[in-house]
């Protein structure tokens, strides 16, 4: 046999089937591998350690965490005030659902549910006519978490009943302090059941033919604008998507419209002149948002309206128009990403409840 070839590395020994199935490297080989994570184990953490007590302590936490109550839910919400007042009681936070603008009603408790909270739960929501109604607690009897299944079965195909279970958890090892919040959703109603339920009390069998385009236009958008991190809401049946700002009363949104399709900041609370306000911010700064922007924008006060609203057009497309839908995408997609970025280079979304004034005077914030 030949010798070996100068300078060419001499063979390695072969591999035994043993070494092969046990990972061991072979004699004479040094194994490069090294891990790329380490594991380490979730350790829970009192709840009142974290929040020592639920009205002062995590209900105010949870009013200015409402996004994060926004991904368990999927849906996205605004919290808006806590110690809401309900005739004689107090509910503990109140908010609305951006897309829908539909009161959201949230319930907070410590320990296991019981009898008191769910009575509590159904006379806060007699009070204030919610859509959404939210119980969070630290543990769920059976008996409660069937109560609520029963609820989004035989209320009304528009009001949702929602169980989040709270805790709060740390790493095997990790230092004092570092805990994180957990919020787990354990009772939700069926979207399918509750349309199913709406299309039989309007005499249907199912959506229209329309209401089901728009479904499969948004569910392409849904992919994109989550990806972004605009939205935690599912594609609705409607020509419009309404999208959270972190401003009560004031959204991002896409639609189509009479004359092609809508991108656009709405200001929609119901205080017609908080509106007008926040209009008046922007509208100040036109010329430089325009700039950003990169094309002209519409900054319309909708006189004969309660909002206001700054959007870009479209003109042209309908929903029927399938083979336009790429196009429609991209640009909902691209004048969403441009406008979000001009409107932050004036400060962002205003949050004022008064007109701007002419000296240097700050306005009021809700």
């Amino acid at each position: 046999m030949q010798d070996a070839v100068r300078g060419s590395p001499a063979p390695s020994p072969p591999v035994s089937a043993a070494q092969a199935l046990d990972g061991d490297p072979p004699a004479g080989r040094s194994d490069a591998r090294s891990p790329l994570v380490t594991l380490t184990s979730l350790e829970p953490v009192a709840v009142t350690a974290v929040w020592p007590t639920e009205p002062h302590h995590f209900t105010p936490w949870l009013l200015a965490n409402g996004d994060l109550l926004s991904q368990v839910l999927g849906l996205d919400v605004e919290l808006e005030a806590r110690e809401y007042k309900v005739g004689k009681f107090s509910l503990d936070v109140i908010g609305r659902e951006v897309a829908t603008g539909t009161p959201v009603i949230i319930e907070n408790q410590y320990g296991a549910t019981d009898h008191s909270h769910l009575g509590q739960i159904l006379t806060y929501a007699g009070g204030t006519k919610p859509t959404t109604i939210i119980w969070v607690a630290e543990q769920f009897r059976e008996e409660h978490r069937a109560a609520l299944e029963w609820l989004n079965t035989h209320t009304d195909p528009t009001i949702r009943f929602f169980g989040v279970r709270l805790a709060a958890v740390t790493l095997a090892g990790a230092p004092a302090g570092l805990v994180a919040p957990l919020l787990e959703l354990v009772v939700k109603p069926n979207d399918w059941e509750k349309l199913a339920m709406a299309a039989t009390a309007a005499g249907t069998a199912e959506t229209t033919p329309t209401q089901e385009l728009y479904r499969h236009f948004w569910s392409e958008f849904e992919v994109q604008a989550k990806a972004r991190g605009w939205t935690n809401a599912s594609a609705p049946a409607t020509n419009w998507w309404s999208m959270p700002t972190g401003v009560t009363g004031a959204t991002w949104e896409v639609s189509y419209a009479m004359y092609g399709c809508r991108s656009q900041l709405y200001f929609g609370h119901p205080d017609p002149d908080i509106n007008s306000a926040r209009w008046q911010v922007l509208r100040q700064g036109s010329a430089e948002i325009e700039k950003e922007f990169g094309d002209e924008l519409v900054f319309d006060d909708l006189p004969n309206n309660k909002s206001c609203r700054i959007e870009a057009r479209l003109l042209g497309p309908k929903i029927g128009e399938r083979e336009r839908w790429p196009e429609v995408l991209s640009w909902m997609l691209d004048t969403q990403q441009r406008l979000r970025a001009a409107v932050a280079t004036v400060g962002g979304v205003p949050a004022v409840t008064a007109p701007p004034t002419t000296d240097d005077s700050d306005a009021a914030e809700v």
